[in-house]
């Protein structure tokens, strides 16, 4: 008897985790106009109660923890919540705060808990640890994308544009802030990992490295993390998917961390694409 993880493309997890894992991954959508991507939109409650319909039908499911992107930065989770009031209290639904890898990374050490037979509500409250625990970092080109899609004020976007400025932008505990800015990409992405040295040196975690656009970029950022850390093995490198790029813009690359719970926690081989 197992409990199953459901999770939206946001999560940003490779392909060799969802397999591994049995994770089940629903798409966010990206409205298109002709063949210009004009908005996002959220998974609707009939498409989730139906994916969740599908899985209960296995005698084997015992019950489902679905995780998803933020609510404060879409309806996403409240679709979920909405979908699993029909089922009795056999979903179970976590607002990750975060995005990426940040909560990509705990939803797949629960699937994998989860499969050795950890209970519903303990998957539940693991997930939820994990993603208290976790953050993103990001360097972006411009703030213009995220101000676009309604996703930071009018105001910190002109702050981050100013005199060309490169802002470097944080996403924990539900909200996004700027932590940095920067004349030039090289400086931000040194402001970046900057940022980045307390939360990966302290103590065993996961860390991923996204990016838009920007594969060399990602990897020299990975190349440098993996430098400061006792685990390089630990440092992925994969794309963040279409939802999050719309909203981030081309060339952005950042990096999520996360907790891992447990040492013994198997981490697949990715490619530099996210593959297997």
């Amino acid at each position: 008897m197992t409990v199953r993880l459901v999770t939206d493309s946001s999560a940003d997890l490779p392909e060799a985790w969802v397999r591994e894992f049995g994770i089940t991954v629903v798409g966010l959508h990206v409205v298109e106009e002709g063949d210009r991507a004009v908005s996002t939109a959220a998974v609707t409650p009939d498409e989730l109660a139906e994916i969740y319909r599908g899985l209960l039908e296995d005698p084997d499911c015992t019950g489902i923890v679905s995780v998803h992107l933020s609510r404060q930065l879409s309806r996403t989770w409240q679709s979920a919540a909405d979908a699993a009031t029909r089922f009795g209290g056999r979903v179970l639904v976590s607002d990750s705060r975060g995005a990426g890898m940040s909560f990509g990374a705990a939803v797949a050490q629960s699937a994998w808990a989860a499969k050795n037979g950890l209970g519903l509500s303990a998957t539940y409250e693991l997930v939820e640890r994990l993603c208290r625990g976790a953050s993103t970092f990001a360097a972006l080109e411009s703030l213009d994308s995220l101000r676009r899609g309604g996703r930071i004020s009018a105001v910190a976007a002109i702050f981050g544009s100013a005199l060309s400025m490169r802002p470097v932008i944080v996403l924990r505990g539900g909200s996004v802030d700027l932590a940095a800015k920067a004349r030039t990409t090289t400086k931000a992405h040194q402001r970046l990992r900057a940022l980045l040295r307390d939360e990966v040196g302290r103590g065993d975690v996961l860390v991923a490295v996204h990016h838009h656009q920007a594969p060399e970029r990602a990897e020299e950022m990975a190349t440098e993390i993996r430098k400061e850390t006792p685990f390089p093995e630990r440092v992925l490198v994969v794309e963040f998917d279409e939802v999050l790029a719309w909203h981030l813009g081309p060339g952005t690359v950042g990096v999520s961390v996360t907790d891992l719970v447990d040492t013994g926690f198997p981490i697949p081989p990715v490619s530099p694409q996210g593959g297997p």
